[in-house]
């Protein structure tokens, strides 16, 4: 940004893997003029990949001109090189990802904020007016509850809610949201992943950055909050607050916050390590001695106290123990073998026993492969055909494979039984890797538009619900 401008982004960012995923998938990025958040999907590796790549090229891409037409590009920019790789790479193929970006831009003579997004992580802003929900949802229960087809409680506890209609790297003219707002100096941001607002409602959510003026502490206090809740999918929020001050003059517009770093494992100080070596220098050398020849040489005492440590306390915690572990043995494989999923073999529609992916060492087993090729697939059920549609019995997983071609069974697979593989669990400090997506911008959408002072580029947010200053706690 040019140095006369007067406002700028203090912001923060927080993620973490959460308490049920193997890996973070969200993604974030952190700059004085351009936040962003990415939940991504598509299999372990599949799902960082997306996600960074989304906010790298974004932001890279965004550098070279601050306009809203510069924002919605980078991010068309960030699908095509998302959907290239996936194209390139087998072991990456169907991996996509949401995307959620505020940036400060030059437009009308001033500066404004604009909005991009794609898919079901969020942007909402909290000013005097109030706690208030920017964008719209990108999925299936979103736009069932927007045709009057589910009431918003029964969109939260649905078993597809996490189907996506639209996504980077699934479709190469996907539809990104654009628009632009006048904000004043004071006004917070908050960009998350489906992490938080499947864990905290939106009152929630207002009375903690309402406790919270700084950015680090309230990013903070919100992860350790959807953590409190379950913490089920990777967690990611990014906290940003409008300040008047003349940018700070760096090298560098902003940082990712991907999953949290390893630390080093741990070694002893040098000083340490130096005086062991020297008692080890100083002790006589001598021929080595055998523990047995040791143990025999103890006294009568000491030999009858070691005996008796074997007592019959200790043999039945041993058996419970083996038990135990037997118990836990037996459970796994009747989970692995109790389930069965609907995925691609050979480039043809099959089905298999077991978990997508494998589950510990039991890998997945191929039952039937059908004569359906993906090509004849409904285009919503395609990537979760690729991340694997489960069921709990082979009949069950008949249907679905018989089915995946009937366009009138949009709505009625999958079914009530049958859940998308999870995608994986970011950094932050994590997510949707764990969203799939049911299909994309041929999938209906219908989106309200921003007030009559924030004219759209694409498609406009939605009417937003606000949570009133005062009931959410200021």
């Amino acid at each position: 940004m040019s140095g006369e401008l007067a406002l700028r982004l203090v912001a923060a960012s927080a993620t973490d893997i959460g308490r049920i995923r193997s890996s973070n998938q969200d993604c974030a990025y952190v700059g004085e003029a351009l936040v962003a958040v990415a939940d991504g999907m598509g299999g372990h590796a599949g799902g960082d990949v997306a996600a960074q790549m989304a906010v790298q090229v974004l932001a890279e891409h965004f550098a070279d001109e601050h306009s809203v037409a510069a924002l919605v590009k980078a991010a068309r920019d960030a699908n095509r090189a998302i959907l290239e790789r996936s194209e390139s790479e087998p072991a990456l193929r169907g991996m996509g990802t949401t995307l959620s970006a505020a940036a400060l831009v030059s437009e009308r003579g001033g500066l404004r904020v604009a909005v991009v997004h794609v898919g079901d992580s969020r942007v909402y802003v909290k000013d005097g007016s109030g706690f208030n929900q920017l964008t719209a949802d990108h999925s299936l229960v979103e736009e069932m509850v927007r045709h009057g087809e589910l009431t918003e409680d029964e969109a939260s506890i649905h078993p597809q809610r996490h189907i996506l209609t639209r996504a980077l790297g699934i479709d190469p003219g996907v539809e990104v949201d654009s628009w632009s707002l006048a904000l004043e100096a004071g006004t917070r941001l908050l960009l998350c992943s489906d992490g938080l607002t499947n864990e905290c409602s939106d009152e929630e959510i207002a009375t903690i950055l309402d406790a919270s003026p700084d950015p680090g502490d309230a990013c903070r206090a919100l992860v350790a909050s959807a953590l409190s809740h379950g913490g089920s999918d990777n967690v990611t929020v990014v906290v940003a607050d409008l300040v008047e001050e003349a940018p700070r003059a760096t090298g560098d517009d902003g940082a990712l916050a991907e999953a949290p770093a390893v630390e080093a494992p741990f070694s002893p100080a040098p000083g340490r390590a130096a005086r062991r070596e020297e008692r080890r220098a100083a002790a006589p050398a001598g021929p080595p001695v055998r523990r047995e020849a040791r143990a025999s040489g103890a006294p009568p005492r000491q030999r009858r106290r070691v005996e008796r440590i074997v007592t019959p306390w200790s043999v039945l915690f041993v058996l419970l123990f083996v038990g135990t572990l037997g118990g836990i043995a037996g459970f796994t494989v009747w989970y692995v073998d109790a389930t069965y999923f609907v995925g691609l073999h050979d480039g043809r529609v099959a089905i298999f026993q077991g978990r997508p992916g494998g589950f510990l060492w039991f890998k997945p087993r191929l039952v039937e492969v059908t004569d359906t090729p993906p090509s004849k697939v409904f285009p919503p059920y395609r990537t979760l055909l690729a991340s694997g549609m489960i069921e709990t019995s082979y009949s069950d997983a008949q249907r679905v494979a018989k089915n995946l071609t009937n366009v009138n069974s949009f709505l009625a697979l999958p079914g009530s039984s049958t859940t998308a593989a999870a995608s994986g669990t970011s950094g932050t400090s994590g997510t949707s890797g764990t969203s799939g997506t049911s299909g994309t911008s041929g999938t209906a959408s219908t989106t309200s538009g921003p007030p009559a002072d924030q004219p759209s580029t694409s498609a406009a947010p939605p009417a937003s619900t606000a949570t009133s200053s005062a009931g959410a706690g200021g």
